[in-house]
C-alpha cells in the first residue's frame, strides 16, 4: 500500500480533471484607475457560438476552450462590451471592464437567493452557494441543508447528538458523498463525518438526485453530493468566524490564504470547537447532547504554471470526541434514580482521528483545444474508537484512491468525450462485541462517457464503467442523462437513469442501533464477502420539469421532480421481527423508494424571496414479517421558506418553515407496556430562523447573526426506551423521530478580507 501511493503521488506530477476550461475574473475600474472590484452576472462567451457562462458573486468565471475561435465576449448591462483575443488558454484571465460614458452612474447588481438552479446542465443540478450558507447556523455540513427541501436532516439517535440525511427516502449511505469530487463519505465516516466539514470551509455544495456521472464511481444510487471547499485561487484571505448556542457550545474558525506569486498559492482552514455543558431538559438521567471538542486543520496548496500545468493538492488532520450518557446531576441523582458506589452509569464515548492527502493535477494541450488529461490521488487513514455502555466499537480504515481522467472533443465542443480509469483499496478492521470483521476492498474500473449538445435545445451524456472486484468480480455501471429545452430555454425537460453498487458497512452505517440493547444477528449469504452479505444493487430513474417564468413582472420558478429506486439486492436492516433483535440479511423480494416533490420559488417583490415544497415518499421493503413502509421516514413533508434583504443590504432575514408528516416506528409490542412505543409519530412542525446584520469595518466585511433552531420548542418526549434500565434487554436510544434538544438560540459574527 504504502509503495502503490508514492509511486500514485510522483506520478501525478505527470497529469487534474475538468481542465481544457478558460478560467478567469471579471473586474470593474474606478474612476481612479487605482482600485477594482469584481462583477457578478457578467456574461462571457465565444464569439458566434452558443458556448457561455456568467459571472459569481466573486467575479469568477470558467467556460469550455472553444476549437472554433478564439475571440471571447464580455457583456454586462451599463458596461462596456469588450472582445478579446485569447492566444494562451491555459493563463488565468483578468478583465477589467469600465461603466459605460453615457451614464453617470452606473450599477450592477447580482441577486441571488442562495440555491441556483441550473437550466443548462443535463444533470439537473442545484448549487447552494455562500449566501445559502448564511441563512442557518451552518456549523458543519450535517447542518448545511436545513433550508433545503431536498435532503432531510435528522437526528441519528437520542445520545451521540448526530445528525443524518436522508435522500429521495432513503439513509445518506445511497447517496454518493464526495469532497471536491473525490469520495468522502465511506466507510467509517458513514457515522459521523457530516460533522467533520466545517460550514466556514465550504465555498458551494453541488446537490444532484438520482443517479450521477460514471466518472465519479458506481456508487452513487440516490444522488450526488459535492462539497467544494475554500480555494486558496479564490477565496478571501482572511475569514474568521465565531459561534456560541443556549447550550454554550462554542465554535472558532479561522480561514487564511497567501499568495506567493502569479503561480503558485497558499491557504489553510482552522476549526476548534467544544461543548462544555452537561443538560439533561427531559430529565432521563442522559445527557441531551454529549459534551466534547473537535480540532480540525487542512492546509491547501495551489499551483498554475501559466501554461498547460496546473495543480492543487494538500492535506488535514482531525480529532474529535464526544461522552455522553448517563452523568450525576448536583444531588447524585441519574437516570435510575438515587446513584450508588455500586450501580453503573451507563456512557457513550467517540473518538475519531483522521489524516487525509491529496492532489489533484492536469496537463491541457495547447496545440488541441478542448483536450485535456487529469489524476485525482488521496490517501486516508481513520481510526474511530466507540463506547456504547458496555460495548466497545472500534474501527481501522486506510483508503487509497486514485481517478485518471482523459477529455477530447469529436470535431466541435458540441461533442466530448471523457476516457479513464480508477483504482480504490479499502483496508477496514473492525470489532464489535464478539464480531470480528476484516476486509481489503481492491477495484480497479474504467469508464467512458459521451456527451452531445445540440445547441441549447437537447443534450445528452452517456456512460459507461467496468469494475473488476476482488470479492465482487466483473460488473458494470451504465448511465443516461438527457435535457430537452424549449425555445429561450425557460422550460426544461430532464430523464435520468442508471445502475448502482455498494458495499454494505453494516457496523458503521448503523452506529445509531449500537446505543441500544439488541443483539445484533447476521443471516450470511455468501461467507466469501464482506460480512458474508451479498453486495447492494439497484437502479434509478428520474424525471424532472423545470419552468422559469415572470409573475408580476418578478422572476419565478416551478420544479417538478419524480424518481424511483429500485433494488435488486439489498442489505436488509430488519428491527421489526423481534424488539431485542437487530437481524441483517440480504433482500428476498421487492425494496423501493418513490419520491415526488414539487417546488415553487418567487421574488414576491424586490429582494424578498419565497420558496414552498412538498414532498411524497413511498419507501417499502420486503421484512421477514413482509412488505413494510420504511421505519422513520416521513411519507409528507413541506416547507416554506422566506428572505429579504434591505435596500443597502445591511440586514438579512431568513426564516423556514418545516412540516414532518408522521413516521412508522419499529414495532415494541413485545416489550413490557410501559416500554412500549405507538405504532406512528405525530406530526410536527419546525421553525428556525435568523437575522444578520452586514458592515464594512476598514473594507473589511463584518457580519454579526443571531438565530434560533427549533422555534417552537417542540421536542419528542421519551426518546429513549427503559432509560430508567439502561443495562437490561429493552433499552433503546435509536428510535428518534423529532427534536430532541427543543428550542435552541445561538448567535455569532463573522469578519472577511478580501
Amino acid at each position: 500500500m504504502r509503495k502503490c501511493l508514492w509511486f500514485a503521488l510522483l506520478g501525478s506530477l505527470f497529469a487534474v480533471p475538468y481542465f481544457g476550461q478558460v478560467k478567469g475574473r471579471v473586474v470593474e475600474i474606478s474612476q481612479n484607475k487605482k482600485e477594482t472590484t469584481p462583477l457578478p452576472g457578467v456574461t462571457v462567451f465565444w464569439d458566434h457560438t452558443s458556448v457561455g457562462s456568467s459571472t459569481d458573486e466573486n467575479g469568477l468565471f470558467s467556460i469550455p476552450s472553444s476549437p472554433e475561435t478564439n475571440r471571447l465576449v464580455v457583456t454586462a448591462v451599463g458596461y462596456k462590451s469588450d472582445t478579446l483575443v485569447i492566444k494562451d488558454t491555459t493563463k488565468f484571465l483578468t478583465i477589467k471592464l469600465r461603466g459605460g460614458v453615457e451614464l453617470n452612474e452606473v450599477e450592477v447588481v447580482y441577486e441571488s437567493t442562495g440555491t441556483e438552479l441550473s437550466y443548462m446542465s443535463t444533470i439537473k443540478m442545484e448549487t447552494l452557494n455562500e449566501h445559502s450558507l448564511m441563512k442557518a447556523a451552518c456549523c458543519n455540513l450535517s447542518e448545511s441543508f436545513e433550508t433545503n427541501p431536498s435532503v432531510d436532516v435528522n437526528f441519528a439517535d437520542a445520545v451521540t447528538g448526530t445528525k443524518q440525511i436522508q435522500m429521495l427516502g432513503l439513509s445518506g449511505q445511497y447517496a454518493q458523498i464526495t469532497k471536491e469530487n473525490m469520495p468522502y463519505m465511506r466507510g467509517l465516516a458513514n457515522g459521523y463525518g457530516l460533522s467533520f466539514v466545517p460550514g466556514t470551509w465550504i465555498q458551494s455544495i453541488q446537490l444532484s438526485k438520482g443517479a450521477g456521472s460514471v466518472i465519479n464511481g458506481y456508487e452513487s444510487l440516490t444522488g450526488q453530493i459535492n462539497t467544494e471547499l475554500q480555494n486558496p485561487e479564490t477565496s478571501d484571505r482572511l475569514n474568521f468566524n465565531a459561534y456560541v448556542n443556549q447550550n454554550a457550545r462554542n465554535e472558532y474558525n479561522l480561514n487564511a490564504k497567501h499568495r506567493f506569486n502569479e503561480k503558485f498559492a497558499a491557504g489553510i482552514l482552522s476549526h476548534m470547537s467544544f461543548n462544555p455543558m452537561q443538560e439533561d431538559l427531559n430529565k432521563d438521567g442522559f445527557m441531551d447532547i454529549p459534551t466534547g471538542k473537535q480540532y480540525n486543520i487542512m492546509n491547501k496548496y495551489s499551483y498554475n504554471s501559466g501554461k498547460s500545468f496546473e495543480a492543487q493538492f494538500g492535506g488535514g488532520y482531525l480529532e474529535d470526541v464526544r461522552n455522553g450518557g448517563q452523568f450525576l446531576n448536583m444531588n447524585g441523582h441519574s437516570g435510575g434514580g438515587i446513584h450508588t458506589d455500586t450501580s453503573l452509569l451507563y456512557k457513550i464515548g467517540i473518538n475519531n482521528k483522521k489524516w487525509e492527502l491529496y492532489s489533484k493535477t492536469g496537463f491541457v494541450f495547447r496545440k488541441k483545444p478542448g483536450t485535456s488529461m487529469g489524476l485525482q490521488l488521496s490517501y486516508l487513514n481513520h481510526d474511530q474508537k466507540n463506547v456504547y455502555g458496555l460495548n466497545t466499537y472500534t474501527g481501522l480504515q486506510k483508503t487509497f484512491y486514485a481517478n485518471y481522467i482523459f477529455q477530447g472533443i469529436i470535431k466541435t465542443t458540441d461533442n466530448t468525450y471523457k476516457l479513464g480509469a480508477s483504482f480504490m483499496n479499502d483496508q477496514v478492521d473492525e470489532t464489535y462485541r464478539f464480531f470480528k470483521f476484516k476486509r481489503d476492498e481492491r477495484v480497479g474500473g474504467a469508464f467512458a462517457e459521451f456527451a452531445h449538445n445540440q445547441g441549447e435545445k437537447f443534450n445528452v451524456v452517456a456512460g459507461l464503467r467496468a469494475d473488476y472486484h476482488n470479492y465482487y468480480g466483473l460488473f458494470f455501471t451504465p448511465r443516461l442523462h438527457m435535457r430537452y429545452a424549449l425555445k429561450g430555454n425557460k422550460t426544461v425537460f430532464r430523464v435520468s437513469g442508471g445502475r448502482a453498487l455498494k458495499t454494505a458497512n453494516i457496523l458503521a452505517e448503523n452506529t445509531p442501533l449500537m446505543a441500544t440493547s439488541r443483539d445484533w444477528i447476521i443471516t450470511p449469504s455468501d461467507l466469501n464477502m464482506p460480512y458474508g452479505l451479498k453486495p447492494e444493487t439497484g437502479w434509478n430513474y428520474g424525471f424532472n420539469f423545470t419552468q422559469k417564468m415572470k409573475l408580476n413582472y418578478k422572476d419565478a420558478y416551478v420544479t417538478v421532480d419524480l424518481y424511483r429506486t429500485d433494488f435488486t439486492q439489498q442489505v436488509v436492516v430488519d428491527v421489526d421481527n423481534n424488539t431485542q433483535q437487530v437481524l441483517f440479511y440480504n433482500l428476498d423480494g421487492p425494496s423501493y423508494s418513490n419520491t415526488a416533490q414539487f417546488e415553487f420559488g418567487w421574488e414576491i417583490r424586490k429582494r424578498l424571496n419565497i420558496k414552498t415544497a412538498y414532498r411524497f415518499v413511498d419507501t417499502k421493503v420486503n421484512y421477514r414479517s413482509g412488505l413494510l413502509q420504511k421505519a422513520l421516514v416521513s411519507e409528507h413533508r413541506a416547507f416554506v421558506n422566506l428572505s429579504y434583504e434591505t435596500k443597502g443590504k445591511h440586514w438579512l432575514f431568513d426564516a423556514t418553515l418545516q412540516y414532518n408528516g408522521k413516521k412508522r416506528l419499529p414495532q415494541t409490542l413485545n416489550n413490557p407496556e410501559a416500554y412500549q412505543r405507538a405504532a406512528y409519530s405525530p406530526d410536527f412542525y419546525n421553525v428556525l430562523a435568523q437575522i444578520t446584520y452586514l458592515t464594512k469595518l476598514n473594507k473589511a466585511d463584518f457580519h454579526i447573526y443571531v438565530g434560533v433552531e427549533n422555534a417552537l420548542d417542540y421536542k419528542q418526549s421519551n426518546p429513549i426506551v427503559a432509560s430508567d434500565a439502561p443495562f437490561n434487554k429493552y433499552f433503546d436510544a435509536s428510535m428518534v423521530w423529532g427534536p430532541i434538544y427543543g428550542r435552541m438560540l445561538y448567535a455569532g459574527l463573522r469578519f472577511k478580507i478580501k
